[in-house]
């Protein structure tokens, strides 16, 4: 009997165990924060953040980045923002509604611009591979000049 008990046991662990091995870790606002900066970090080609906050407006949860953009990489640079903030945001235990970018350029020559993408959608892009670029860029995101 102790050795169908065993057997019984080890069966309910190899059920159980791996099911819980692929749960995904869930973060505070605050470790999201600080989670931002080192995600930059891993890239040396990464823009320069100037300001991150988390915020609520209007009933949204708010991702917002300042990042200093080089205007022959400015293209680069917004995607590789936005896809870092949906890369670590999917791991949020509340989800955020909206990623805001604010585009800082090294140049006076140049306006800032601001990017307003929704979250959801903007992960379903990055990180799921659910969204396609054309669908993205329409329904997604929105860019204006400051």
């Amino acid at each position: 009997l102790p050795m169908k008990s065993n057997k019984f046991f080890i069966l309910l662990c190899i059920l159980i165990f791996p099911n819980l091995s692929l749960a995904k870790p869930k973060f505070s606002d605050q470790q999201v924060a600080a989670m931002i900066p080192k995600y930059f970090a891993r890239d040396h080609n990464s823009p320069k953040i100037n300001r991150t906050r988390i915020y609520g407006e209007d009933g949204q949860k708010i991702l917002h980045l300042n990042i200093s953009v080089n205007r022959n990489r400015y293209e680069n640079q917004m995607e590789y923002a936005l896809s870092a903030m949906a890369s670590v945001c999917q791991y949020a235990k509340r989800p955020f509604d909206k990623f805001v970018l604010i585009m800082e350029p090294n140049s006076r020559q140049f306006n800032m611009e601001r990017v307003d993408a929704k979250a959801k959608c903007t992960i379903n892009y990055f990180v799921f591979k659910r969204v396609k670029i054309d669908r993205w860029s329409e329904k997604c995101i929105r860019i204006n000049a400051l």
